[in-house]
């Protein structure tokens, strides 16, 4: 079979198209990667630490990202009923910087709730300020597992700095970073249309040759 010119465009341009379409769903794929992740946790469990009645609950904590995206308690095993949950970021001059709802919250649950991207200081310390009309309980840990920050219960925030809520944070890893290919990528590609380009380039010459034969 002999490719006519017409069919060697043709060709080209398709594979310079599915090249370009390869490239940029890669590229997008891997973008979509970027997501939320766990920046500041403290896990264990060994009390159950305060019940909402009790207000204002708090738990101090010291980022290592430059952004808060959420944050999640764990709600104590056997407390209560149903209840929804508001969680707020503050910062140390007393201004809330971000907040969400979590509806219909259980025992033993983990309440999370999210936001937009919130700007801060990582190692700069930070409060989450838990609030529900619900019969609901925060589990934590009595042992002081969590060094970068603190429980504070009751009217006026008590202190109580060897205690901590079994809580976390959450950081968005695409924060502040545009989607754009990346130089190895672009240069793949372009690599690959140059190809394309001689390939189709000594295709129309031996056809050339071929017709004048």
């Amino acid at each position: 079979m002999v490719l006519s010119l017409k069919s060697v465009k043709k060709l080209s341009t398709a594979a310079i198209g599915a090249a370009v379409a390869a490239a940029f769903i890669g590229l997008e794929a891997k973008s979509a990667n970027a997501a939320l992740f766990i920046d500041q946790e403290q896990p264990s469990i060994n009390a159950k630490m305060a019940y909402f009645s009790q207000s204002d609950l708090a738990q101090s904590f010291k980022p290592t990202a430059n952004n808060v995206a959420g944050a999640g308690i764990k709600l104590t095993k056997g407390v209560g009923t149903v209840g929804d949950i508001k969680i707020s970021l503050w910062n140390a001059q007393g201004k809330v910087l971000a907040s969400g709802i979590a509806l219909g919250q259980v025992p033993n649950a983990w309440t999370e709730v999210f936001w937009n991207p919130v700007v801060v200081t990582p190692n700069k310390t930070l409060y989450l300020i838990f609030q529900s009309p619900s019969d609901l309980a925060i589990a934590g840990d009595t042992n002081n597992p969590y060094p970068n920050g603190q429980v504070y219960a009751n009217r006026g925030f008590q202190s109580f700095p060897r205690y901590d809520y079994t809580f976390r944070t959450y950081s968005d890893d695409s924060f502040g970073i545009q989607s754009v290919p990346e130089p190895t990528s672009v240069l793949g590609l372009m690599t690959f249309i140059g190809f394309i380009g001689v390939s189709a380039t000594k295709c129309k010459k031996q056809q050339s040759a071929l017709y004048k034969s």
